[in-house]
């Protein structure tokens, strides 16, 4: 008997890794040791965004959080100034 071909893992992250580079960005500042101890923190988001969210991270080399924590900090200082971190 052939052995069906062997699904990939859930998680599995390698085919992201070894796609080629699109155009060659700058890679982002890494965060500077926080001031403020991190905290947990938990939402929902839709599937597909939480993909994507899951591949520009890979694609960076960063943690999801640390992609998550720009993109919050860049609406907040977009959206809302007057709460900036002075």
């Amino acid at each position: 008997m052939s052995e069906a071909p062997k699904k990939p893992a859930r998680f599995d992250l390698r085919a992201i890794r070894q796609s080629k580079p699109e155009a060659a960005a700058p890679p982002p500042e890494p965060l500077p040791e926080p001031e403020e101890k991190l905290v947990q923190f938990g939402s929902h988001m839709l599937a597909g965004t939480k993909r994507r969210l899951k591949q520009a991270a890979a694609r960076e080399g960063r943690k999801q959080y640390e992609t998550l924590h720009d993109a919050v900090t860049e609406y907040l200082a977009r959206h809302h100034p007057e709460l900036s971190e002075d």
